[in-house]
């Protein structure tokens, strides 16, 4: 040490009372409960951000619309299928219910559609075919001269090369617009298939066949809202055409000159065969199936106005296509709605549901 320099001072130790001390540690205890309390409420807030980003990026997508025998339909694909079909009412809910029956059924029952029968289903939406179809002779007038009999198609079959590309370009379309997957657009087309695989099994036992009415008629007109003065005027005209036709009249003649129903009037009346629920009105139809054949009804009153009704003939006959069509209709509606009723189904549709994009497009047109 060089002389006439001091050595420094030692640091005096400073000593804290009790009372300093149990401040000291007061005040520590508060600093961490201020910290810990600060620490859970960031957790808090972000737990409760991070709760809800989860509900609706995650639960609420993938909670289900409806459980169908424990089979959830999910509220995303609902979604979905409402944004594709623009179907916003909860008759979209029970078409996808009656889908989740029929595919339970179907699986149930060994009937199956084919990757292949998907595939060859969404070509020919598109005018595809793997195999053309046979070309149909355009009709030819008799003014026409006839010089080619070969027959023409009635449009041009578009090419597998196009089909890829059209159907390409609508997924892609499908896809931005309504977030719908190729995987469940032909699930979609899978599930149109088997409903008509469906059908065919439960009403192949339909009737083909029933007895029917050949009649014919004269049509008085009435409006729906006529006043009684014209509704009278309209049944007397109808009784006085009755009388005319009890006493001889020619039936043909008379539909020809009087009758206001123009689908038969040139036919003398003749409406041809009527099945049973066939798609005329219930008083044309009471008539036609309890009259005797060949009498002349009293003037029958329906929606259209007055009717005289004859019974040509009954019998036995094949149903048309389209009636048949209907009864098969009717028939598998009867049975959807029994599968139905006893199946499991818990439903959780509510306007909420619906999606709101959906809901402002619509609005704006």
């Amino acid at each position: 040490m060089a002389k006439g320099s001091k050595a420094p001072k030692a640091k005096e130790q400073v000593i804290l009372t009790k009372k300093q001390i149990a401040r000291s540690r007061k005040v520590k205890r508060q600093l961490r409960m201020i910290w810990i309390g600060v620490g859970i409420t960031v957790a808090l807030i972000v737990g409760t951000l991070a709760f809800g980003i989860y509900q609706e990026r995650f639960a609420k997508p993938a909670s289900p619309i409806a459980v169908v025998n424990g089979v959830p339909i999910r509220t995303d694909y609902y979604q979905r299928m409402v944004r594709y079909t623009g179907n916003t009412s909860k008759q979209l809910v029970e078409s996808l219910i009656e889908n989740e029956l029929i595919r339970q059924y179907a699986a149930q029952n060994g009937i199956t559609v084919t990757a292949d029968e998907v595939q060859t289903t969404i070509e020919e939406m598109f005018g595809y075919y793997r195999i053309p179809p046979t070309p149909t002779p355009t009709p030819i007038t008799s003014q026409e001269m006839v010089t080619d009999t070969t027959p023409m198609p009635t449009s041009t079959p578009i090419t597998e090369a196009q089909f890829q590309q059209w159907y390409a370009e609508f997924l892609q379309q499908v896809e931005e617009q309504t977030g719908l997957s190729e995987a469940e657009f032909r699930q979609n087309i899978q599930t149109s298939l088997l409903r008509q695989k469906v059908q065919e099994v439960v009403t192949k036992d339909v009737p083909t066949e029933e007895e029917q009415a050949h009649v014919r008629h004269i049509l008085i007109k009435v409006a729906s809202d006529a006043d009684e003065k014209t509704v009278q005027e309209a049944e007397e005209k109808a009784r006085t055409l009755v009388e005319q036709l009890r006493n001889g009249a020619d039936f043909a003649t008379l539909a020809a000159q009087v009758s206001e129903d123009p689908g038969s009037k040139d036919r003398g009346g003749d409406v041809g065969w009527v099945a049973r629920n066939g798609g005329m009105v219930a008083e044309f139809e009471e008539a036609a199936f309890s009259l005797p054949v060949g009498q002349i009804s009293d003037p029958v009153k329906s929606y259209y106005g007055f009717h005289i009704i004859q019974v040509m003939e009954r019998a036995v006959r094949e149903l048309e296509p389209d009636v048949l069509a209907q009864r098969k209709s009717d028939a598998f509606d009867k049975w959807l709605a029994e599968l139905r009723s006893k199946a499991q189904i818990a439903e959780y549709w509510s306007a909420d549901k619906v999606p709101a994009d959906v809901l402002t497009r619509q609005a704006g047109q």
